[in-house]
């Protein structure tokens, strides 16, 4: 990987009962996702499943299924990273009547011609 990485957090108020993409990593880029950040606004606690799609795999692998986030709090995943190659994709569902909002941050390397 190259040394610099362009570093970016990327939001979304989820949609409940739906896959929703909260990340997709670019073309000739390497991505390390290093923190992400799941809320549960809803006054009852409610579940989400999170799942990292690998798109030269061709497979999905749950992070987390039907974990639940209590009323009004959140769910933080960090201390380490998963490596994601181009058009891997991160996937939330919340569970529904939910209301959520979803923020990762990832490093991304740029590197050209390597896929």
């Amino acid at each position: 990987m190259n040394k610099e990485p362009k570093v970016r957090s990327v939001g979304k108020v989820l949609t409940a009962n739906t896959a929703n993409t909260l990340y997709t990593c670019p073309d000739n880029f390497v991505a390390k996702v290093i923190l992400l950040i799941v809320s549960n606004q809803t006054a009852s606690n409610k579940n989400v499943s999170i799942e990292w799609r690998d798109d030269s795999a061709a497979a999905q692998y749950h992070i987390v299924n039907s974990y639940v986030i209590t009323s009004k709090t959140f769910l933080q995943i960090d201390g380490g990273y998963i490596v994601f190659n181009p058009g891997d994709t991160l996937i939330l569902t919340p569970e529904s009547g939910s209301t959520m909002d979803a923020i990762v941050t990832v490093e991304e390397y740029y590197e050209q011609g390597l896929f």
